[in-house]
Protein backbone atom coordinates (compact mmCIF):
# COMPACT_ATOMS: atom_id res chain seq x y z
CA UNK A 1 0.00 0.00 0.00
CA UNK A 2 1.61 3.35 -1.08
CA UNK A 3 2.69 5.70 2.21
CA UNK A 4 1.03 8.44 0.77
CA UNK A 5 -2.52 6.97 1.41
CA UNK A 6 -3.47 7.88 4.83
CA UNK A 7 -4.83 5.89 7.17
CA UNK A 8 -7.09 5.45 10.25
CA UNK A 9 -6.05 4.40 13.59
CA UNK A 10 -7.38 1.23 12.53
CA UNK A 11 -5.26 0.67 9.88
CA UNK A 12 -8.03 1.65 7.21
CA UNK A 13 -8.29 3.44 4.12
CA UNK A 14 -10.70 5.25 3.24
CA UNK A 15 -12.65 6.33 -0.04
CA UNK A 16 -13.69 10.02 1.44
CA UNK A 17 -10.29 10.63 2.22
CA UNK A 18 -8.95 9.42 -0.93
CA UNK A 19 -11.31 12.11 -2.60
CA UNK A 20 -10.59 14.65 -0.98
CA UNK A 21 -6.70 14.13 -1.77
CA UNK A 22 -7.50 14.09 -5.39
CA UNK A 23 -6.21 10.45 -5.31
CA UNK A 24 -9.32 8.24 -6.16
CA UNK A 25 -8.25 6.96 -9.25
CA UNK A 26 -4.90 5.74 -7.37
CA UNK A 27 -6.94 4.21 -4.99
CA UNK A 28 -8.90 2.44 -7.71
CA UNK A 29 -5.28 0.93 -9.18
CA UNK A 30 -4.37 -0.05 -5.85
CA UNK A 31 -7.74 -2.00 -5.40
CA UNK A 32 -7.79 -3.43 -9.19
CA UNK A 33 -3.86 -4.68 -8.52
CA UNK A 34 -5.43 -6.07 -5.13
CA UNK A 35 -2.59 -4.28 -3.21
CA UNK A 36 -5.95 -3.14 -1.64
CA UNK A 37 -8.82 -4.88 -0.41
CA UNK A 38 -12.19 -4.05 0.26
CA UNK A 39 -13.71 -4.25 3.72
CA UNK A 40 -16.70 -2.32 3.60
CA UNK A 41 -18.09 0.16 1.19
CA UNK A 42 -15.63 3.07 1.17
CA UNK A 43 -13.36 1.39 3.55
CA UNK A 44 -10.08 -0.60 2.39
CA UNK A 45 -6.98 -2.04 4.09
CA UNK A 46 -3.96 -4.33 2.79
CA UNK A 47 -4.52 -7.78 2.72
CA UNK A 48 -3.13 -9.07 6.00
CA UNK A 49 -3.52 -13.00 6.19
CA UNK A 50 -4.48 -14.74 9.45
CA UNK A 51 -2.09 -16.58 11.41
CA UNK A 52 -1.73 -20.21 10.05
CA UNK A 53 -2.15 -21.60 13.91
CA UNK A 54 -6.52 -19.91 14.04
CA UNK A 55 -9.03 -22.04 13.62
CA UNK A 56 -11.99 -21.76 11.06
CA UNK A 57 -14.07 -20.23 13.81
CA UNK A 58 -11.52 -17.84 14.71
CA UNK A 59 -10.92 -16.60 10.85
CA UNK A 60 -14.32 -15.95 11.04
CA UNK A 61 -14.75 -14.15 14.53
CA UNK A 62 -11.86 -12.24 12.99
CA UNK A 63 -13.48 -11.54 9.75
CA UNK A 64 -16.62 -10.23 11.49
CA UNK A 65 -14.61 -8.04 14.48
CA UNK A 66 -13.09 -6.50 10.85
CA UNK A 67 -16.29 -5.20 9.32
CA UNK A 68 -17.15 -3.74 12.48
CA UNK A 69 -14.09 -1.90 12.52
CA UNK A 70 -14.77 -0.80 8.97
CA UNK A 71 -18.27 0.00 9.84
CA UNK A 72 -16.85 2.43 12.88
CA UNK A 73 -15.22 4.41 10.12
CA UNK A 74 -18.28 5.36 8.05
CA UNK A 75 -21.62 4.95 10.58
CA UNK A 76 -22.65 8.27 13.01
CA UNK A 77 -21.70 7.15 16.39
CA UNK A 78 -22.38 3.68 16.41
CA UNK A 79 -23.52 1.36 19.29
CA UNK A 80 -22.81 -2.12 18.57
CA UNK A 81 -25.05 -4.96 20.24
CA UNK A 82 -26.22 -8.74 19.53
CA UNK A 83 -23.58 -10.59 16.69
CA UNK A 84 -21.40 -7.20 16.55
CA UNK A 85 -20.77 -6.71 19.60
CA UNK A 86 -20.90 -10.68 20.81
CA UNK A 87 -17.62 -10.37 18.21
CA UNK A 88 -16.07 -7.69 19.95
CA UNK A 89 -16.40 -9.41 23.75
CA UNK A 90 -14.48 -12.26 22.33
CA UNK A 91 -17.30 -14.46 22.71
CA UNK A 92 -17.79 -17.69 20.35
CA UNK A 93 -21.01 -18.70 18.37
CA UNK A 94 -21.20 -22.09 16.03
CA UNK A 95 -22.23 -21.72 12.55
CA UNK A 96 -21.34 -18.28 10.31
CA UNK A 97 -21.34 -14.84 11.50
CA UNK A 98 -23.94 -12.38 9.67
CA UNK A 99 -22.43 -10.37 6.55
CA UNK A 100 -24.01 -7.35 8.57
CA UNK A 101 -23.36 -5.48 11.46
CA UNK A 102 -25.33 -4.87 14.38
CA UNK A 103 -25.83 -1.39 15.84
CA UNK A 104 -28.35 -0.06 18.01
CA UNK A 105 -31.16 1.99 16.32
CA UNK A 106 -31.96 5.65 17.47
CA UNK A 107 -35.36 4.64 18.23
CA UNK A 108 -37.66 2.16 19.04
CA UNK A 109 -38.15 0.44 15.62
CA UNK A 110 -35.52 -1.22 13.95
CA UNK A 111 -34.44 -1.46 10.05
CA UNK A 112 -31.93 -3.82 8.05
CA UNK A 113 -30.01 -2.61 4.88
CA UNK A 114 -27.40 -4.52 3.23
CA UNK A 115 -24.10 -4.11 5.36
CA UNK A 116 -26.37 -2.93 8.31
CA UNK A 117 -29.03 -4.36 11.03
CA UNK A 118 -30.24 -0.95 13.24
CA UNK A 119 -31.95 -3.23 16.16
CA UNK A 120 -34.71 -1.61 18.27
CA UNK A 121 -33.90 -0.07 21.29
CA UNK A 122 -35.80 -2.33 24.36
CA UNK A 123 -35.15 0.02 26.97
CA UNK A 124 -32.68 2.15 28.40
CA UNK A 125 -29.54 0.39 27.57
CA UNK A 126 -26.18 -0.30 29.69
CA UNK A 127 -23.14 0.50 27.03
CA UNK A 128 -19.43 0.07 27.47
CA UNK A 129 -16.17 0.61 25.69
CA UNK A 130 -14.21 -2.59 24.08
CA UNK A 131 -11.46 -2.19 21.61
CA UNK A 132 -12.68 1.87 21.08
CA UNK A 133 -15.86 1.06 20.25
CA UNK A 134 -19.36 1.72 21.91
CA UNK A 135 -20.96 -1.61 22.91
CA UNK A 136 -24.04 -2.59 24.62
CA UNK A 137 -23.04 -4.47 28.08
CA UNK A 138 -22.30 -8.04 27.90
CA UNK A 139 -25.32 -9.01 29.20
CA UNK A 140 -27.63 -6.66 26.49
CA UNK A 141 -25.60 -8.32 23.96
CA UNK A 142 -26.47 -11.68 24.80
CA UNK A 143 -29.77 -11.20 25.02
CA UNK A 144 -29.94 -9.36 21.64
CA UNK A 145 -27.97 -12.57 20.46
CA UNK A 146 -30.78 -14.91 21.84
CA UNK A 147 -33.18 -12.94 20.13
CA UNK A 148 -31.64 -13.20 16.41
CA UNK A 149 -29.43 -16.30 16.27
CA UNK A 150 -29.81 -20.13 16.26
CA UNK A 151 -30.47 -21.80 19.54
CA UNK A 152 -27.08 -23.60 19.46
CA UNK A 153 -24.98 -20.49 18.70
CA UNK A 154 -26.80 -18.42 21.51
CA UNK A 155 -26.05 -20.70 24.06
CA UNK A 156 -22.70 -21.21 22.92
CA UNK A 157 -22.03 -17.08 23.42
CA UNK A 158 -24.01 -17.33 26.63
CA UNK A 159 -22.24 -20.42 28.43
CA UNK A 160 -18.99 -19.04 27.36
CA UNK A 161 -19.73 -16.03 29.15
CA UNK A 162 -21.12 -17.72 32.28
CA UNK A 163 -18.52 -20.08 32.38
CA UNK A 164 -17.06 -20.72 35.99
CA UNK A 165 -15.34 -24.29 36.27
CA UNK A 166 -14.67 -25.29 39.66
CA UNK A 167 -10.77 -26.25 39.16
CA UNK A 168 -10.16 -22.63 37.95
CA UNK A 169 -10.06 -18.97 39.98
CA UNK A 170 -11.16 -17.40 36.55
CA UNK A 171 -14.08 -14.67 36.83
CA UNK A 172 -17.26 -15.51 34.49
CA UNK A 173 -18.01 -12.51 32.13
CA UNK A 174 -21.20 -12.59 33.66
CA UNK A 175 -23.59 -15.05 35.49
CA UNK A 176 -26.70 -16.74 34.74
CA UNK A 177 -28.70 -14.48 37.71
CA UNK A 178 -27.48 -11.39 35.41
CA UNK A 179 -28.81 -12.73 32.52
CA UNK A 180 -31.96 -13.48 33.68
CA UNK A 181 -32.55 -10.27 35.55
CA UNK A 182 -31.76 -8.15 32.35
CA UNK A 183 -33.99 -10.56 30.38
CA UNK A 184 -36.86 -10.28 32.99
CA UNK A 185 -36.54 -6.42 33.19
CA UNK A 186 -37.14 -6.00 29.33
CA UNK A 187 -40.14 -8.29 29.12
CA UNK A 188 -42.22 -8.48 27.42
CA UNK A 189 -40.11 -7.63 24.13
CA UNK A 190 -40.41 -9.18 20.55
CA UNK A 191 -38.36 -12.21 20.60
CA UNK A 192 -38.47 -12.87 24.66
CA UNK A 193 -39.13 -16.91 24.35
CA UNK A 194 -36.41 -17.28 22.22
CA UNK A 195 -33.86 -15.80 24.64
CA UNK A 196 -36.02 -17.50 27.48
CA UNK A 197 -35.15 -20.97 25.68
CA UNK A 198 -31.34 -20.26 25.93
CA UNK A 199 -31.43 -19.17 29.47
CA UNK A 200 -33.11 -21.99 30.80
CA UNK A 201 -30.44 -24.47 28.85
CA UNK A 202 -27.56 -22.72 30.21
CA UNK A 203 -24.85 -23.49 32.65
CA UNK A 204 -22.28 -22.52 33.74
CA UNK A 205 -20.46 -25.60 34.01
CA UNK A 206 -19.36 -26.33 30.03
CA UNK A 207 -16.25 -25.85 29.65
CA UNK A 208 -15.95 -25.24 25.68
CA UNK A 209 -18.44 -25.05 22.68
CA UNK A 210 -18.46 -28.79 22.01
CA UNK A 211 -19.82 -29.39 25.39
CA UNK A 212 -22.31 -26.80 25.33
CA UNK A 213 -23.46 -28.85 21.95
CA UNK A 214 -23.12 -32.20 22.84
CA UNK A 215 -25.91 -31.40 25.84
CA UNK A 216 -28.21 -30.06 22.70
CA UNK A 217 -27.85 -33.60 21.20
CA UNK A 218 -28.40 -35.30 24.16
CA UNK A 219 -32.08 -33.51 24.49
CA UNK A 220 -32.49 -33.74 20.97
CA UNK A 221 -31.94 -37.64 20.80
CA UNK A 222 -33.81 -37.69 24.20
CA UNK A 223 -30.98 -39.15 26.33
CA UNK A 224 -30.83 -38.32 30.18
CA UNK A 225 -29.56 -35.03 31.39
CA UNK A 226 -26.17 -35.47 33.09
CA UNK A 227 -24.13 -33.99 36.06
CA UNK A 228 -21.54 -31.69 34.26
CA UNK A 229 -17.59 -31.27 35.70
CA UNK A 230 -18.27 -34.06 38.28
CA UNK A 231 -15.13 -34.64 40.43
CA UNK A 232 -13.62 -37.69 40.97
CA UNK A 233 -10.69 -38.91 42.93
CA UNK A 234 -7.75 -40.95 41.59
CA UNK A 235 -5.77 -42.75 44.16
CA UNK A 236 -3.19 -43.92 41.92
CA UNK A 237 -2.55 -40.42 40.60
CA UNK A 238 -2.92 -38.55 43.97
CA UNK A 239 -5.38 -36.00 42.41
CA UNK A 240 -8.96 -35.41 41.57
CA UNK A 241 -10.20 -35.44 38.02
CA UNK A 242 -13.56 -33.71 36.74
CA UNK A 243 -15.22 -35.43 34.21
CA UNK A 244 -17.42 -33.48 31.35
CA UNK A 245 -20.73 -35.65 31.66
CA UNK A 246 -21.78 -38.49 34.44
CA UNK A 247 -24.67 -39.72 35.01
CA UNK A 248 -24.64 -41.25 37.85
CA UNK A 249 -27.70 -43.62 37.55
CA UNK A 250 -26.52 -45.55 35.00
CA UNK A 251 -22.82 -45.49 36.05
CA UNK A 252 -21.43 -44.14 32.82
CA UNK A 253 -19.13 -40.89 31.86
CA UNK A 254 -18.28 -38.99 28.32
CA UNK A 255 -15.67 -36.61 27.61
CA UNK A 256 -16.13 -34.03 24.89
CA UNK A 257 -12.71 -33.66 23.37
CA UNK A 258 -11.89 -30.91 20.99
CA UNK A 259 -9.07 -31.37 18.68
CA UNK A 260 -6.92 -28.41 20.84
CA UNK A 261 -6.99 -30.34 24.26
CA UNK A 262 -3.93 -32.18 22.39
CA UNK A 263 -2.64 -30.31 19.76
CA UNK A 264 -1.94 -27.01 21.84
CA UNK A 265 1.47 -28.33 23.32
CA UNK A 266 4.14 -26.21 22.46
CA UNK A 267 6.91 -29.34 21.99
CA UNK A 268 6.46 -33.04 20.78
CA UNK A 269 7.77 -34.04 24.32
CA UNK A 270 5.61 -32.08 26.06
CA UNK A 271 2.75 -33.55 23.52
CA UNK A 272 3.57 -37.20 24.46
CA UNK A 273 3.00 -36.53 27.90
CA UNK A 274 -0.03 -34.95 27.63
CA UNK A 275 -1.52 -38.01 26.11
CA UNK A 276 0.44 -40.20 28.28
CA UNK A 277 -0.94 -38.41 31.49
CA UNK A 278 -4.24 -38.78 30.15
CA UNK A 279 -4.66 -42.12 29.24
CA UNK A 280 -3.85 -43.18 32.89
CA UNK A 281 -6.43 -40.23 33.97
CA UNK A 282 -8.86 -42.89 31.79
CA UNK A 283 -7.63 -46.07 32.61
CA UNK A 284 -8.62 -44.74 36.86
CA UNK A 285 -11.55 -43.05 35.61
CA UNK A 286 -13.09 -46.53 34.02
CA UNK A 287 -11.90 -48.66 37.27
CA UNK A 288 -14.33 -46.67 39.19
CA UNK A 289 -17.55 -46.17 36.77
CA UNK A 290 -19.13 -48.67 34.71
CA UNK A 291 -18.94 -46.81 31.34
CA UNK A 292 -17.01 -44.20 29.52
CA UNK A 293 -16.34 -43.02 26.13
CA UNK A 294 -15.47 -39.83 24.35
CA UNK A 295 -16.57 -37.88 21.31
CA UNK A 296 -15.45 -35.19 19.08
CA UNK A 297 -16.74 -32.44 16.95
CA UNK A 298 -17.48 -34.95 14.02
CA UNK A 299 -19.62 -37.03 16.37
CA UNK A 300 -21.21 -34.74 17.64
CA UNK A 301 -21.94 -32.64 14.40
CA UNK A 302 -22.94 -35.73 12.58
CA UNK A 303 -25.27 -37.09 15.38
CA UNK A 304 -25.97 -40.14 15.33
CA UNK A 305 -22.53 -41.49 16.27
CA UNK A 306 -22.79 -39.34 18.97
CA UNK A 307 -25.92 -40.95 19.85
CA UNK A 308 -24.24 -44.69 18.97
CA UNK A 309 -21.66 -43.69 21.97
CA UNK A 310 -24.01 -42.75 24.49
CA UNK A 311 -26.33 -46.05 23.77
CA UNK A 312 -23.06 -48.17 23.96
CA UNK A 313 -22.50 -46.35 27.41
CA UNK A 314 -26.29 -47.78 28.83
CA UNK A 315 -27.93 -44.75 28.75
CA UNK A 316 -31.87 -45.15 27.82
CA UNK A 317 -32.96 -42.96 24.92
CA UNK A 318 -36.80 -41.28 24.73
CA UNK A 319 -38.63 -40.18 21.62
CA UNK A 320 -36.39 -38.22 19.20
CA UNK A 321 -37.09 -34.17 19.19
CA UNK A 322 -36.44 -31.71 16.54
CA UNK A 323 -33.16 -30.82 15.65
CA UNK A 324 -31.49 -28.04 18.29
CA UNK A 325 -28.76 -27.22 16.53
Amino acid sequence: MPSEFPTTSHGFVLARDARAAGRQSELETEVHAQRLERVRRGVYRRPQPDPDSWSSAQRAAEAHRRQVYAASETLRNPIFTSYSAIALHGLPIIGGWPQQVFVLAPADHGYRRSSTVGVARLDDVALTRVGGLVVTSIEHSLVQLCRHATLGAALVAVEAAVAAMPWTNAVPRTTLDRLRAEHDRLTPYPGCRKVLAVLSRASSLSGSPLETCSKLRFEEFGFPTPAQQQRFWLPEAGMFAYVDFHWPDHGAVGEADGDGKYLSTTTTTDGVRALIDEKERELELRRQVGAFDRWRWQHMWAGEPLAHRLRGLGLPAGPRRLALL
